[in-house]
């Protein structure tokens, strides 16, 4: 990272290792944190790989399982946080955002169609993600009952809002956030 105080080349720094992440499996922003809401005043957050950023559009794509506690969550309450932090970049990155659930469309299949045979297996769980075991290896898979788990398979779509950035730096911390106005960009500098 560099010209931490250009927000505008920070903005565009910080897409570029958003894109460079989907492919890097190495990369902290490769594994985001989604913070959803449980209901109205309990927050809950999990680990998700980044399947696809459009910067164009200001969307992150994500996977799930549509039985899994967030789908019903993101029903009742599509904000949403995405949290990042890079140890190694010193940055902190917080996406606030609108989420989507995409079932049966073209995009859905064609994200399924990408998807890699070990990450299909993980839908073919007859269990609901979440419920409860008697033993930790107590699950079935039964990709006969469930087309090799694709039924199970659900797209997020994340559209991002606004972007806030904190770089943390010996010579002086940078904060900014970066709010989307159609294709308007307002940044406006935050005490660190």
């Amino acid at each position: 990272m560099e010209n931490f105080d250009d927000p505008i080349e920070m903005h565009n720094q910080i897409w570029s290792l958003m894109e460079k992440a989907v492919k890097n499996r190495n990369s902290p922003y490769h594994t985001p944190t989604l913070v959803t809401l449980e209901n109205e005043k309990t927050p809950t957050a999990r680990t998700l790989v980044l399947r696809e950023v459009d910067r164009e559009s200001k969307i992150f794509r994500f996977h799930s399982d549509k039985r899994s506690n967030k789908i019903r969550q993101i029903n009742a309450n599509t904000n949403a946080l995405i949290h990042i932090y890079s140890q190694e970049d010193k940055l902190q990155l917080r996406f606030k955002s609108k989420l989507s659930l995409h079932i049966n469309e073209t995009l859905v299949d064609e994200a399924w169609d990408k998807s890699f045979g070990m990450s299909k297996i993980c839908y073919q769980v007859a269990e609901t993600p979440g419920s409860s075991l008697k033993t930790p290896g107590g699950y079935q898979f039964t990709p006969e009952d469930n087309h090799d788990g694709k039924d199970n398979f659900i797209v997020l779509l994340a559209q991002i809002i606004e972007t806030e950035w904190l770089y943390l730096s010996c010579d002086g911390h940078r904060r900014a956030k970066a709010a989307y106005d159609d294709d308007k960009i307002k940044v406006t500098w935050l005490v660190p």
